[in-house]
């Protein structure tokens, strides 16, 4: 409870910041619509989007674990999160890190109005020790690798 106030009373803080990250907790608007969720119950922006599935995979965030069950978590969580956000309407892919071949774990493309933007999805991915936070913050040099399929059900 006591770690939860300490984050909660960070982010307050952080918002009157100009920062270019959101969290679930305090979302900004990054040029969607400010509708948290479809007809079919799936997000259509980032923020509602990582709170989504944060809410929806609680165990997949967990902290003091090996450094390959982060790995396998934040592969599971970002491919998750590629598939609801297609499922609500939104253009989203892996990220090819420098370009390619290997895809980024923490890092998703979206297609918007003919140009792609990058997205960091994990606040301290590479600390195993500490349970993993989910967020929406812009990045820089996407690669759009088209993610392989998704259906919504």
């Amino acid at each position: 409870m006591k770690k939860s106030l300490c984050l909660v009373s960070l982010v307050v803080a952080l918002a009157g910041c100009e920062l270019r990250k959101s969290s679930p907790v305090a979302p900004t608007d990054s040029g969607r619509s400010t509708t948290h969720s479809t007809a079919a119950g799936y997000p259509n922006n980032g923020p509602a989007l990582v709170a989504y599935i944060a809410a929806k995979y609680p165990e997949r965030l967990a902290g003091g674990i090996s450094r390959d069950e982060r790995i396998q978590n934040m592969q599971f969580l970002r491919d998750r999160i590629i598939e609801a956000g297609k499922c609500g309407g939104m253009d989203l892919g892996w990220n090819l890190k420098r370009g390619g071949p290997d895809v980024s774990n923490d890092f998703i493309v979206e297609r918007r109005d003919g140009a792609d933007y990058g997205h960091d999805i994990a606040f301290d991915y590479d600390n195993p020790d500490h349970p993993l936070q989910l967020y929406w913050g812009d990045g820089s040099f996407p690669f759009y690798r088209e993610y392989p399929g998704s259906t919504c059900g």
